[in-house]
């Protein structure tokens, strides 16, 4: 067995420690990202690139890495004021053992210790500026576990292992150290212009290799943070729901307001779906099916609801092993330069893999000629969807013109997205439903004169309507300014009955128009 392979099996015995120690929070991936993230933070006290550290990175994730990739990311490491923070499960095993004992902080810091020695060692020396870095690691989490309560057993110090640098397991390419020289250099600057980047989180934001439509019928979009996986923002998942069927979430469809053509292109994806997978069961060719799909329209027409639905739907029939969606948009997968949007990507896409990828105002990716981060965005994003068709299905969305510019830009979009839903503007009606919906919600009613009063201004706003109008979000600005009225009319009052509570008055909707925002 070589070192890589053994290392390879060392890890997996790692990562089974901490599935075992955490049986009711499974870690996933993170473990993977945090040990690499470290093993790059150690290389990274080196400067040269060793091919080894390629190899290794891709072994470790079961995903191919790039020399140039790899670089990226230790130049990234490299940043002294980027440290490398304690991973959420560390914090778990503190906490479990603050509470039951069994040492399981302590097995871990030994076990990570000795795998990022391996991983120190994969080029076939062990420096002493690698030996600093790895000991600032250790002694982090250690510092970690004392500042709440927990004193851990301290792995034994390293030094008499140090010896010279192996030069000849180094890549001594001159055009990889300009590149890298030049990196540097990029990322100073940025640093220098852009002093609110964040300097303390957890490496892995950088470097794991791999909003919403805010309609009446949709949450909003949280930012990317780095959390454990059952709190990362703005991914939504299936099947969490026992009672969550393909009849209930059909049903759950049709229910939704307005939208009657976009509702019979589901129901007729999904039929299409069920007819071909009765072809294939019966050894019959069947056509070739892409899942990748464009929704086009206004905002606040119900795209983010939609895509929600579609990826839990997918998930019901098997297209997809997990079915969560993630919602991201440009600022999510473009970086400050060249070389570092691609990671950036992955990183999004990997939180997205098993399931769908929802990427709002996609267009905004090919808005400029001379976009060459954009570019390297969609790139990417095309070579995830050609290496991954069974786990990665990506929904574009965004206004209906600059969508069909955005898909005519580039062949490789093009020759993937063939299904196109159209989301139209919801009528002066359909925004009456949508407040009532608010209202149901919320525990409210109209009176007959308010509502009145809504028809009338929700027909005239959608009569007027250009590509400012807020379809949903329009509604829910004119509810929320609504009920913030009523409750100033009623605070000055002694003696408030349930009714008067409940009541939304034609007096709060001529307040609400004339202050909500269209």
């Amino acid at each position: 067995m070589d070192k890589l392979t053994e290392l390879q099996a060392e890890f997996e015995s790692f990562a089974g420690f901490l599935r075992d120690s955490l049986p009711e929070e499974e870690p996933g991936q993170a473990p993977v990202f945090y040990y690499l993230s470290a093993a790059l933070k150690i290389w990274s006290a080196n400067v040269l690139y060793s091919p080894d550290y390629s190899e290794l990175v891709s072994a470790v994730s079961g995903r191919e890495y790039t020399i140039e990739q790899v670089m990226s990311a230790m130049g990234c490491c490299g940043d002294d004021e980027r440290q490398l923070a304690a991973p959420w499960f560390f914090d778990r095993l503190v906490e479990k053992e603050l509470e039951d004992g069994g040492g399981l902080a302590s097995e871990f810091i030994k076990r990570l210790d000795a795998l990022l020695l391996a991983a120190a060692r994969i080029n076939g020396d062990f420096t002493e500026g690698e030996a600093e870095s790895l000991a600032a690691v250790i002694d982090g989490l250690c510092r970690r576990a004392e500042l709440s309560g927990l004193a851990v057993e301290r792995p034994p110090q390293h030094s008499g292992e140090i010896g010279p640098k192996n030069d000849e397991s180094y890549l001594q390419n001159e055009a990889l150290l300009r590149a890298a020289e030049k990196m540097s250099q990029k990322r100073q600057q940025a640093a220098s212009e852009d002093r609110r980047a964040e300097l303390t989180f957890p490496v892995t934001l950088n470097l794991e290799f791999s909003p919403g439509d805010g309609d009446g019928n949709a949450g909003s979009l949280d930012a990317l943070q780095s959390a454990p996986p059952e709190e990362a923002a703005s991914v939504t998942r299936a099947g969490e729901d026992e009672n969550e069927t393909l009849e209930s979430l059909l049903a759950e469809l049709d229910a939704l307001v307005g939208l009657e053509g976009v509702k019979q292109d589901v129901h007729s994806l999904i039929n299409f779906i069920k007819v071909t997978r009765i072809r294939q069961e019966r050894g019959m060719r069947v056509p070739t099916v892409s899942y990748h799909l464009v929704f086009t329209g206004n905002p606040g027409t119900g795209k983010t609801t939609v895509a929600r639905l579609v990826a839990k739907l997918y998930y019901h029939m098997g297209i997809l092993p997990q079915g969560q969606l993630v919602e991201t948009d440009r600022s999510a997968l473009v970086a400050g330069y060249l070389g570092q949007t691609a990671i950036k990507t992955q990183k999004v896409i990997q939180q997205a893999m098993g399931g769908v990828l929802f990427i709002d105002e996609a267009y905004s990716l090919a808005g400029e000629t001379d976009d060459s981060y954009g570019k390297e965005a969609i790139e990417t994003i095309l070579k995830a969807m050609e290496d991954h068709r069974d786990e990665l299905v990506v929904i574009v969305a965004g206004y209906t013109e600059l969508m069909h510019r955005f898909i005519d830009s580039n062949p490789g979009l093009s020759s993937r997205f063939s299904k196109y839903f159209e989301f139209p503007d919801y009528s002066g009606a359909e925004l009456l439903d949508i407040f009532d919906r608010f209202c149901d919600k919320n525990g409210y009613v109209l009176d007959a004169a308010a509502r009145m009063r809504l028809q009338e201004h929700f027909d005239a706003l959608f009569a007027a309507r250009d590509e400012r109008f807020g379809n949903a979000r329009t509604a829910r600005n004119i509810f929320e300014r609504a009920i913030n009225v009523q409750a100033d009319r009623l605070a000055a009052q002694r003696h408030i009955s349930d009714s008067e509570l409940e009541l939304i008055a034609a007096q709060d909707i001529d307040s609400a128009i004339g202050g909500a925002a269209q």
